[in-house]
């Protein structure tokens, strides 16, 4: 079985042949292959602005990264996996963390990247999305791609992560109406029908820390979701 060629064979393609859907490249282990999906990485509506990987200076994915080398032809392979199937037939769950850093470090979305490429040696930012501490909306992993926020459950989860240490600091108002208004929209989006704490997946974390923990049912209510993991299906 071939190792994967350099990274910068990966290709994001658009196919006209009169199906006007988006072509979402899946490079696979031994060549690569065309899969297409759904226009699904839906536009924001008014109202809601995501700082783009471009706008903050996101590093290109590390596929040789050895903690999440390579390419998954399965969702039952840890690699990297592009899901072939259209998103809101995917995506079940919100997965909610903090980033563990306290609110006064001014912690960017560059670190987190950083943190999580360079310590963890994940090929990419593990969240879908991150909301800092003045409530600006960050794109993270690509959401075509499974994220690592969640251990043993990231196939169909999105994971969203708040800036701040939420076992010491309070989340401000700020990013809780944010969190809410990115939770609405994903919920519409992709047909969500749960969401969770990170410790709720993995109980050996504090995550998304104890003074986050009381915000979950409300936010859970508000977008019409249920609480907790029931939502999760392991994949086959």
């Amino acid at each position: 079985m071939s190792r994967p060629i350099s990274r910068r064979t990966l290709l994001i393609t658009a196919l006209t042949a009169g199906i006007g859907a988006l072509a979402a490249f899946l490079y696979r282990r031994s060549q690569p292959v065309y899969v297409v999906v759904e226009p699904d990485a839906a536009i924001p509506p008014q109202g809601l602005t995501i700082i783009s990987r471009a706008e903050w200076g996101a590093r290109e994915p590390d596929h040789e990264a050895s903690g999440e080398y390579g390419f998954a032809d399965r969702a039952t392979e840890p690699a990297w996996y592009v899901y072939p199937d259209p998103l809101p037939d995917v995506y079940n769950t919100v997965a909610i963390h903090h980033s563990a850093s306290l609110l006064s470090t001014n912690e960017t979305m560059a670190s987190v990247q950083n943190l999580h490429m360079d310590r963890n040696h994940w090929a990419d930012v593990g969240y879908h999305y991150a909301i800092d501490k003045g409530g600006l909306i960050y794109e993270g992993r690509d959401i075509h791609v499974r994220g690592s926020s969640v251990g043993g459950y990231n196939t169909g989860t999105i994971g969203v992560v708040v800036m701040g240490n939420f076992e010491y600091d309070e989340p401000l108002d700020v990013q809780l109406t944010v969190l809410q208004t990115l939770i609405n929209w994903l919920t519409t989006t992709y047909t969500l029908t749960h969401l969770a704490g990170h410790g709720e997946f993995n109980p050996e974390s504090v995550c998304p820390g104890k003074n986050m923990l009381p915000h979950l049912d409300t936010l859970a209510q508000i977008a019409g979701l249920q609480r907790g993991t029931d939502g999760h299906v392991k994949p086959t």
